[in-house]
């Protein structure tokens, strides 16, 4: 059942990849914006790994 998380969680990350720089940061003429944007991200994808690997080689 983990995997299907994984998979919905991995969906919904790509979606706003997608989404949010065409449709809400598109028309800000910022670097600031882009730069926050894909830092959030990027740190946000790097805790769900950390979270998700965390448990790997131990039995449930």
């Amino acid at each position: 059942m983990k995997g299907i998380y994984f998979l919905v969680i991995l969906a919904l990350v790509t979606a706003v990849d997608i989404i949010v720089p065409y449709f809400f940061i598109g028309g800000i003429a910022s670097l600031a914006a882009c730069y926050l944007f894909w830092s959030a991200l990027t740190f946000a994808v790097i805790v769900f790994a950390i979270i998700y690997t965390s448990q790997w080689g131990r039995r449930s």
